[in-house]
C-alpha cells in the first residue's frame, strides 16, 4: 500500500510552472492514483489558463504516468517521487519518476510478439524527450510531452541517459 507523504498543487503566474506532486515511502501508488493527479494538473491548467487540451494529450500523459510510476512499483523498492510539471507557458508537460533503483532502463527492440516489455518503448514513443539520470538514491527518469503538437517521430536522439551519479555532465 502506498504512504504518500506530500500532495500539492503550486499555480504561480503564467511564466512559471503548475505542478503536482506524489511522494510514497513504501511501494508506489496504484497507477490510478498516480493518473489522477495528472488528471488534476491538465485540468487546473486548462481552469488556470484558460488552455485546451486535446483528449489525446490527456490520454498520452496518463499513459505516461502509468508506464513509469508502475515501472517503479516493479523495478524499485521504496520511496519514490512522482512530479508533474506544465513548462513553457503550457506547451510541454513533464512527467518525473524518481526510484530507489540505480538500474538505468534500456528500450528494447519493437516486437509486437513479446508478451510485456513494452512500457519504455511506449514511453518513449510518445515523448519529445526522454531523459534518465542517475541520482544518490538511484534514478528519475524524466519525460516530456507536448501539448499541443503531434507526436514526436521516433529517434535515438529522443533518449538520453546520463551516467554520472549525480545527473551533472562530466
Amino acid at each position: 500500500m502506498s504512504q504518500p507523504l506530500m500532495k500539492q498543487a503550486e499555480g504561480q503566474g503564467p511564466d512559471d510552472a503548475l505542478c503536482r506532486h506524489l511522494a510514497w515511502s513504501g511501494s508506489p501508488p496504484p497507477a490510478a492514483r498516480a493518473r489522477a493527479e495528472a488528471d488534476a494538473l491538465l485540468s487546473a491548467l486548462q481552469h488556470a489558463y484558460q488552455v485546451r487540451v486535446a483528449p489525446r494529450v490527456t490520454d498520452d500523459v496518463r499513459l505516461v504516468v502509468s508506464e513509469l510510476v508502475s515501472n517503479a512499483a516493479r523495478h524499485a523498492p521504496g520511496p519514490g517521487r512522482l512530479d508533474l510539471q506544465v513548462a513553457d507557458r503550457g506547451h510541454t508537460v513533464r512527467i518525473t519518476v524518481r526510484d530507489t533503483s540505480p538500474v538505468i532502463p534500456q528500450p528494447w527492440p519493437a516486437n509486437p510478439r513479446r508478451p510485456g516489455g513494452h512500457g519504455l518503448e511506449i514511453v518513449k514513443a510518445l515523448s519529445r524527450r526522454l531523459t534518465v539520470q542517475h541520482t544518490g538514491e538511484g534514478k528519475q527518469i524524466t519525460a516530456e510531452l507536448a501539448l499541443h503538437q503531434s507526436r514526436a517521430s521516433p529517434g535515438p536522439d529522443r533518449y538520453h541517459v546520463d551516467r554520472t551519479p549525480d545527473g551533472t555532465s562530466g
